[in-house]
């Protein structure tokens, strides 16, 4: 059993660092329409929430977090 409890603090688990993801954007985001003044806040603010997570899930991980925001219009 110790084995198996050893295993799950070094396995870098996928669902749990996109849902970390996922939250640090819609905390900094939200529902907000883009606007171009907004670009550099809100990238920064996505990066540092999500190292902030990941650095809480007290894996032994060195991360690298970038992000490449682009606009996507939707048609009505």
């Amino acid at each position: 059993m110790d084995d198996f409890q050893a295993g799950d603090e070094t396995s870098f688990v996928v669902d749990e660092v996109s849902n970390i993801i996922k939250e640090a954007i819609e905390s900094a985001i939200g529902g907000n329409a883009y606007q171009h003044s907004k670009v550099n806040q809100w990238t920064t603010s996505v990066v540092e929430q999500t190292l902030s997570q990941l650095t809480k899930l007290g894996k032994p991980f060195k991360y690298i977090v970038t992000e490449a925001p682009c606009r996507v219009e939707v048609s009505p």
